[in-house]
């Protein structure tokens, strides 16, 4: 997920105060027994609580603790029963997925959740009227091209409540994954009265949204830094839930997350760069390693970056090694091309697709000043002026300046306009195609190269710069449809797809992203994955 993103949660364990500093979460006493508050730190802002709507991984998250899908990820990274009551049936053809609801679950309004809130949830998922940019991933439901394209009413889609607490869904092929996609944000239930109800105002603000899972979100006004997770006392396995309280505020300067956390303040804290150095050693100290890779993206409408020389300079300026080992130093690594490294293997013969796969760009001054000289007579010009836009937290202003200077310092006459700004920001100035390079990312949602490959898709949401090159686009379908049962073919159809990709420089590898952060482990049972959702606070407790 966008994770459109240049994204990052910094979320991590709460800790408990203690001698070695940091921390402070709270296991107290109480009236009522034992109480146990969390202090968090997110990296940006929630964008939105409305699962169909979700671009970004931080808002994923979060949607992730107040809503519960059919099943959710176990911490072995596997699809596990969730307000499904039993393990689904699937067909012996693969097309048909048939799934019990447990009983006991309900709705912060005290309505119970059905079928049917599954079979509304996706509706408005593939419906053109919702814009909803992961509605590509519902394209093997019975139908769901056909509603994406305005055809047929969201009516017919392959989604059925055989009764109140039984669900079926009808494909149109085997989809492997599909599991897992009903373990992800947008295929959560959504209340349909209410949904219907709040309007456009639905998941904007903690009063328009209903939970169904172990917390519920409070105090969020829809653009504030600051909101809380309070358990949910009606969730069906609130017992389960220790964790009576996280309160999370945005934090995007490191220094001030660090000194917060050292005054026992906060209990996590995100490092970067020298701080990384400086804490190294530190036994709070953890990296997450992550399945999430950042790029650069270019917009295409620009007449100049339609220029392949200019792409290829742009991209041999750019020092990777320098990026991840002086500027970032946070275990984030470079990488050889589009899909992080440990993601996927080959079903030929256990390749990593990052070495199946091509990446021509490497670190070459003066052969990028030479595609720069070649750039200028192509084009007829002697300077080009850029945007670059990304998110405004330190981490990005980092990157930013680093890839300005590169690009200023080694290519004459090519000047570098940053703007950083909020989240929020940034994903509207991408739907809107205003930036000549967007500084962006993508994490993971699911195991499988299609994930990362559908982005560029020339009628992807997620291609924000519109890249096209009908060959790429060939070689998806035949990925998604004729090759979809022929694992061998689909895999060469994925790296063949990659490689043009890459020949094209349709966008510019930065790094691997991995995370290094203060933490105190006292904080126990929280689950962290590499792929889709980033962390799951539902069994944590303080010891």
């Amino acid at each position: 997920m966008r994770i459109r993103k240049w994204l990052f949660t910094t979320l991590g364990a709460a800790l408990v105060l203690s001698a070695c500093g940091g921390g402070s979460a709270e296991s107290t006493e109480s009236s009522s027994g034992s109480e146990q508050v969390a202090q968090y730190t997110a990296p940006t802002e929630i964008a939105t609580m409305d699962a169909s709507l979700i671009t970004d991984i931080n808002s994923a998250n979060y949607i992730g603790h107040v809503v519960e899908g059919l099943l959710r990820i176990d911490e072995n990274g596997k699809p596990v029963p969730a307000i499904a009551s039993e393990e689904g049936t699937i067909s012996e053809d693969g097309l048909t997925y048939t799934y019990k609801l447990r009983e006991d679950a309900t709705w912060s309004n005290g309505e119970p959740v059905t079928a049917n809130d599954f079979v509304f949830a996706i509706q408005r998922l593939v419906d053109p009227n919702t814009g909803a940019a992961y509605s590509y991933l519902a394209d093997t439901i019975v139908n769901a091209p056909e509603i994406m394209a305005g055809e047929v009413d969201p009516s017919e889609l392959g989604v059925t409540a055989v009764s109140d607490y039984e669900v079926t869904f009808e494909l149109t092929q085997p989809t492997p994954y599909f599991e897992n996609l009903l373990a992800f944000t947008p295929f959560f239930p959504q209340n349909q009265t209410f949904v219907e109800e709040q309007g456009s105002e639905y998941g904007t603000s903690s009063d328009t949204l209903l939970a169904n899972g172990p917390f519920t979100l409070e105090n969020w006004d829809g653009t504030g830094l600051t909101w809380d997770l309070v358990k949910n006392e009606d969730y069906y396995a609130a017992d389960e839930i220790q964790l009576d309280e996280v309160n999370v505020q945005v934090i995007k300067e490191t220094s001030t997350a660090v000194n917060l956390f050292e005054s026992g303040q906060i209990d996590n804290a995100q490092l970067t760069g020298e701080m990384v150095k400086q804490y190294a050693g530190n036994e709070n100290v953890v990296v997450q390693n992550k399945a999430r890779t950042a790029y650069l993206e270019f917009n295409w409408a620009n007449e100049n970056l339609q220029n392949a020389s200019l792409r290829e300079a742009l991209g041999m300026v750019i020092n990777t090694e320098e990026l991840v080992n002086t500027v970032l130093a946070d275990g984030s690594t470079e990488i050889t091309g589009f899909l992080p490294v440990d993601f996927v293997n080959s079903p030929i013969d256990g390749t990593d697709f990052t070495e199946a796969a091509e990446n021509p760009l490497n670190y070459d001054i003066a052969a990028a000043q030479e595609l720069w000289n070649q750039a200028k007579e192509e084009l007829g010009v002697e300077t080009i002026e850029l945007s670059l836009v990304a998110d405004d937290d330190e981490k990005n202003k980092k990157i930013s300046q680093y890839i300005q200077g590169q690009v200023e310092n080694n290519l004459p006459g090519v000047s570098i306009e940053i703007r950083n700004v909020p989240k929020k920001n940034r994903l509207a100035l991408a739907d809107n195609d205003e930036f000549d390079l967007l500084q962006t990312g993508w994490g993971a949602d699911f195991a499988d190269p299609i994930n990362f490959m559908d982005l560029m898709y020339s009628t992807s949401a997620y291609n924000e710069g519109s890249y096209v090159n009908p060959e790429f686009d060939a070689l998806i379908d035949a990925a998604k449809t004729t090759n979809a049962n022929n694992p061998e073919e689909r895999w060469n159809d994925l790296v063949e797809a990659h490689n043009i990709l890459t020949s094209d420089v349709g966008v510019i590898p930065l790094y691997q992203e991995a995370e290094t952060q203060l933490r105190d482990p006292s904080l126990k049972g929280i689950v962290f994955q590499s792929v889709g959702n980033e962390f799951d606070l539902s069994r944590a407790y303080v010891e």
